[in-house]
């Protein structure tokens, strides 16, 4: 496992601590500060490697569709959490708490099949 790998997984780890205050404090700053914190870990981590930080590089050589499915996630993950914090800024909060679950679930699934795609995989 790469060091990029487990900081993706300790942003995830910080998503989930975060979205749990949230749902137990209806949304509250700090469950959204912790939830933007690591969204902005993940989105850091995808795209500095990009920039020449190659202490972040995953050093993989190719693609294949799975990988590329699980960037699609990402982005999708990026775009639900930016529409979640929407709903939460106009008062929706039955709509922004099953925004932040599935954001969550999804994430999840995002990271399952990235991994899964590097190491299951042939890159082509």
């Amino acid at each position: 496992m790469t060091l990029n790998e487990l900081f993706y997984a300790f942003a995830l780890c910080l998503y989930m601590t975060g979205a749990a205050i949230s749902f137990r404090s209806n949304g509250s700053l700090l469950s959204r500060l912790i939830m933007s914190l690591a969204i902005l870990v993940d989105f850091l981590l995808s795209v500095l490697p990009r920039f020449g930080v190659d202490v972040l590089s995953m050093h993989v050589s190719g693609s294949n569709q799975v990988v590329v499915a699980g960037v699609l996630l990402g982005v999708g993950v990026w775009v639900l959490f930016g529409v979640t914090l929407l709903f939460c800024h106009y008062r929706k909060y039955r709509l922004y708490h099953i925004g932040v679950l599935f954001v969550e679930v999804l994430w999840f699934i995002d990271f399952i099949t990235f991994l899964y795609g590097i190491y299951k995989y042939p890159l082509y």
